[in-house]
């Protein structure tokens, strides 16, 4: 028997939460198909209530929260309930750089680390840094449990279970979502997480190879190097992917507006392919069920507005704005309207046929700070998808320049959008043309279109390498040296 002077002192992850407790809160996948996830809406909205309301103590105890409400004329018991969360003021990534910046290494918002560093498990992680140096983001114990249960109810809801096999191409870095789907199947699941990282980390060839001789059946990955993953084993492998006999791939999507990308993934795989949403901070906030009919949103854990993207206001039911979020479960790194600058809206509030009345978002439609305004219009390089993807001679993949030009000393400023063509693809007589005539319909504006060589935009988009692929090269206010 060990004494109790035997007994560790360490900060040991398994002691750090009461397990019963969370499970009680936030039950586990099966549990939660049956019970939360199908609870009438006005059920749930109370228990949004009560979370939001204990999330606000926390807040007013953190002094990044505490001085932006006070600003504003706010003080403790102003706010009542989710009726008033309008009263708060949203804040972004730069308010979190600029906290960052003038109380390093972490800023305010994050509270004193030091008192949790040593005393109970943290991790870090961070954003992408495709719009400027990441931003460090806290994990505590339950933050961190999170980080994988949510992905673990998404798994579970679309058929996963116990003894799948789950291919993760997503490095478990700094970046979150290797790490949040490695927890979701190993700590909740019971499914065998291959780990292989990203095309740096395993080669193509060789996440191929892992595939076919381990039995992957499910796959995480983004639709980019899903194809990419399905060209390798064709050509160097000789095997069709079709013969992993696949039980779903979970992706993100992006704007696939009329489901070409979704198609196209599922004819290429030979199984159903979902959608999801999600930022390194919340984990999973937006997922689909097997009705692919929008995303339900993670409405026990996480309230979302949208609000228009120029006076942070909500706009109306069904239009399209900034994604803004309040997660009820954070305290280290706490986020209170806190506005992603993701562009979605919500759609759906009637109950899913799935059986559940989680609300549903549409598809992500890009970052609105991704945007560029050309000739008074405004830009979304996301918003190319459709019309790519529209040719079956492209490979699906783009990237767009813009320039700014002074002829005859009228300045005018132009987007070209760079297209791969397949090497198979025999003659592209019109698809220029038709590919012009598709982006200016479905842009406003009209843009120049330039085809080049399959997989020659991969050092450009990213393609392969860690985190999500770039689509955008503003070079009009580029310094010329």
């Amino acid at each position: 028997m060990t004494q109790e002077s035997d007994r560790s002192s360490l900060p040991v992850f398994y002691r750090s939460i009461d397990w019963d407790a969370f499970f009680d809160e936030y039950p586990l996948p099966d549990i939660f198909e049956r019970t939360v996830y199908r609870w009438p809406r006005e059920r749930l909205r109370d228990l949004q209530n009560q979370r939001f309301l204990k999330i606000m103590e926390v807040g007013w105890k953190n002094s990044f929260y505490r001085k932006r409400w006070r600003a504003v004329g706010l003080e403790p018991g102003d706010i009542c309930g989710l009726e008033d969360i309008t009263k708060l003021p949203p804040f972004s990534s730069g308010d979190i750089k600029q906290d960052q910046l003038e109380h390093p290494p972490f800023g305010e918002i994050q509270g004193n680390f030091r008192e949790y560093l040593g005393h109970q498990p943290i991790k870090l992680q961070t954003s992408g840094g495709t719009t400027g140096k990441p931003r460090a983001t806290l994990f505590g114990p339950v933050e961190w449990a999170m980080n994988g249960l949510n992905g673990a109810r998404t798994l579970y809801l679309l058929g996963a279970r116990p003894g799948d096999v789950a291919q993760i191409p997503a490095t478990n870095s700094l970046a979150n979502i290797g790490w949040s789907f490695y927890k979701a199947c190993h700590d909740y699941m019971g499914i065998l997480p291959l780990t292989t990282g990203s095309g740096v980390v395993t080669g193509s060839r060789r996440q191929m190879e892992y595939a076919f001789d381990w039995g992957t059946n499910i796959w995480t990955t983004f639709p980019e190097y899903l194809m990419q993953l399905a060209k390798v084993a064709r050509e160097e492998l000789h095997r069709d992917v079709r013969d992993l006999h696949t039980k779903m791939i979970l992706t993100f999507l992006g704007p696939d507006l009329d489901n070409s990308l979704r198609k196209e993934l599922e004819n290429l795989w030979g199984c159903n392919v979902y959608d999801l949403y999600g930022t390194h901070e919340m984990g999973g906030g937006g997922f689909e069920c097997r009705e692919k009919n929008g995303m339900h949103l993670s409405e026990d854990s996480m309230y979302f507005e949208v609000l228009d993207t120029e006076t942070n206001q909500p706009v109306p039911k069904g239009e399209t704005g900034n994604l803004t979020v309040t997660v009820f479960y954070r305290e280290l790194l706490p986020l209170i309207r806190y506005n992603v600058r993701d562009l979605g809206r919500i759609l759906y509030e009637d109950r899913c046929a799935c059986g559940s009345s989680f609300r549903r978002m549409d598809k992500f439609l890009g970052r609105s700070d991704d945007m560029v305004k050309l000739r008074g219009v405004n830009l979304y390089p996301m918003a190319c998808l459709p019309a790519i993807k529209s040719d079956d001679r492209t490979t699906g993949e783009w990237f767009c320049v813009v320039d700014r030009f002074t002829r005859e000393g009228v300045i005018r400023d132009e987007m070209t959008v760079q297209v791969e063509v397949r090497t198979a693809a025999g003659t592209t007589d019109g698809l220029r043309e038709n590919l012009e005539r598709r982006l200016q319909s479905d842009l406003g504006v009209k843009v120049s279109v330039e085809l080049v060589a399959d997989g020659s935009l991969a050092p450009l988009t990213n393609l392969g390498q860690e985190g999500k692929a770039k689509r955008l090269q503003d070079r009009r206010f580029a310094k010329k040296h």
